[in-house]
């Protein structure tokens, strides 16, 4: 009795320079093949518009993984370049079928057991990678001499630029309000939330027509194109198992830069002036280089000279036993305002701000309380603009009369200087009109989606410190007393927020007992 073989099918089709009727037909000549040698089909496998080069590819890899349970003897393609352009991915695979009993065959490429065709298949392999490394070179080629001419690359042009007939860039005007507006508040010293805040508040929205987000910004405050510099291939090739890592640049000749090869919406100073910021931010975060992780730096003052409480990591008496603290600069030297413990101290504000902010009954009084603030906001606003209104239109009466003095011939040095009074009173109240700016309403989600990050963030993550300096105020640090302020508004509005003042011995006392709990549960 002949025993009949079953074959898995794998097809596949990049979208460079293939159409999606290329697949149909791969299946059709596997299923010819496959009758023509009385081989049982028992499974289809297919990836659109993927990439050889690179194994990830969800139907191939479930193909791989299926192999283990004994479906299918065959894999079966259409030709080898389907199975894979890389000589190392093929060995690998195949190697994995093998450890399962089944075979890779192919329709165009006669293969089997034998000595030639072990080096027929290495040298198509071999053809196949060639054909795929000298085709990425070639499209390299004409990137290249396309970005020397300072056109458009591919895909979306950054935000504040569309494209012309010539795949040029051009200022997008809406979009460049936005671009400036990022700058603008950026080098004014405002954080990514509170940007991201006044930008949805004035209705922007991305290149995707979404709302802005913490990794948008960052992308378009290192983006040098909008001084002017046309720049292509700064972004570090794949390493070897296909991964890029878009924050790691090239150096040297390899980067193509454009003086004046598109239009400009930022001045240079002020680009140079917010990657100053974002390069000190980083510096001085003590989160990156620090061998000791301190939640509340920056954010923590001495209360008896005024000046920011530094940590500081000693080790000290016979034992060498580790201490780590929070100071005053001049400790010892001019201040003599008492340290306190770092653990303790950090371990206090996060259960602080989980009791008054990150918990269901918190929630919900704090949505109210930022809810009524902008309510109240928006009827202080609508007096406020209505009275403006008023004195714009007593201004421009009086304007107006002045106006027909001289319209009459009755020009005085008198009348002149009223009326040049008049108009900067004019413009006072017409920049104060545009001035009233309302916090939007505060949803649920958004407070939400901050409450998972506090759960679910690590303690000693660099998010994490972000989210909690975006709640905390300062911290005041007395001989005796422990002053916190925390921003009850979620950093959003800072005009509310809830001050406690405690004794230091609480703290430790609290920490202890928590310690001592954990080490008897």
């Amino acid at each position: 009795m002949i025993e009949i073989k079953r074959v898995a099918l794998y097809a596949r089709f990049s979208s460079d320079n293939q159409r999606s009727e290329s697949i149909d037909a791969q299946i059709r000549a596997m299923k010819k093949y496959c009758q023509t040698k009385r081989y049982q089909i028992v499974e289809i496998y297919m990836d659109e518009a993927k990439s050889a080069t690179t194994d990830k590819r969800p139907a191939f890899q479930q193909m791989i993984e299926e192999s283990n349970e004994g479906k299918f003897d065959i894999v079966l393609v259409h030709k080898l370049d389907r199975f894979a352009r890389n000589r190392y991915d093929s060995a690998i695979y195949k190697t994995k079928l093998k450890k399962n009993k089944v075979k890779v065959y192919s329709v165009l490429e006669n293969i089997d057991d034998s000595p030639e065709s072990v080096m027929l298949e290495a040298l198509l392999e071999g053809m196949s990678e060639y054909y795929s490394k000298n085709l990425a070179r070639e499209v390299m080629k004409g990137m290249t001499e396309n970005a020397l001419q300072c056109k458009h690359t591919g895909g979306k042009p950054p935000i504040g630029y569309d494209l012309d007939k010539n795949k040029k860039l051009i200022i997008n005007e809406q979009e460049a309000k936005a671009v400036k507006l990022i700058f603008k508040l950026y080098n004014q010293g405002y954080g990514y939330g509170k940007i991201i805040v006044e930008l949805n508040r004035l209705g922007y929205k991305n290149k995707r027509g979404e709302i802005f987000k913490r990794n948008s910004l960052y992308e378009i405050l290192i983006n040098e194109k909008y001084t002017g510099v046309f720049i292509y291939n700064k972004v570090e090739s794949k390493d070897a198992l296909e991964r890029r890592n878009n924050h790691l640049y090239k150096k040297g000749d390899k980067v193509i830069r454009v003086e004046g090869g598109c239009p400009k919406i930022i001045d240079k100073k002020d680009f140079t002036k917010a990657n100053e910021r974002m390069i000190k931010n980083k510096l001085s975060s003590g989160a990156y280089d620090s061998k000791e992780f301190y939640l509340l730096s920056t954010k923590i003052r001495c209360g008896i000279c005024g000046r920011k409480m530094v940590g500081d990591l000693r080790y000290s008496g016979r034992n060498k036993s580790r201490y780590v603290t929070y100071r005053c600069q001049t400790h010892r030297i001019e201040c003599k305002n008492k340290e306190v413990n770092k653990d303790y101290l950090d371990d206090y504000i996060v259960k602080l701000i989980k009791r008054y902010i990150f918990n269901e009954k918190a929630r919900r009084r704090n949505i109210c309380k930022i809810n009524q603030y902008v309510k109240s906001q928006k009827d202080n606003a609508e007096n406020i603009r209505k009275e403006l209104k008023l004195q714009y239109e007593e201004v421009m009466s009086k304007i107006e009369n002045l106006t027909k003095f001289i319209e009459k011939g009755v020009i005085t040095d008198e009348i002149i200087k009223r009326i040049e009074t008049l108009e900067i009173s004019k413009q006072e109240i017409f920049c104060k009109l545009n001035k009233q700016a309302v916090y939007p309403e505060y949803e649920e989600s958004d407070f939400t989606e901050k409450q998972n990050q506090f759960e679910m963030l690590e303690q000693d993550s660099v998010e994490f410190k972000t989210l909690i300096q975006e709640v905390i105020k300062e911290v005041v640090i007395y001989p005796y007393k422990v002053c916190f302020v925390i921003k009850t508004g979620l950093g959003i509005i800072d005009e509310l927020d809830t001050s406690f003042e405690i004794k230091k011995q609480i703290i430790y006392e609290e920490y202890s007992s928590a310690v001592k709990m954990e080490k008897s549960s």
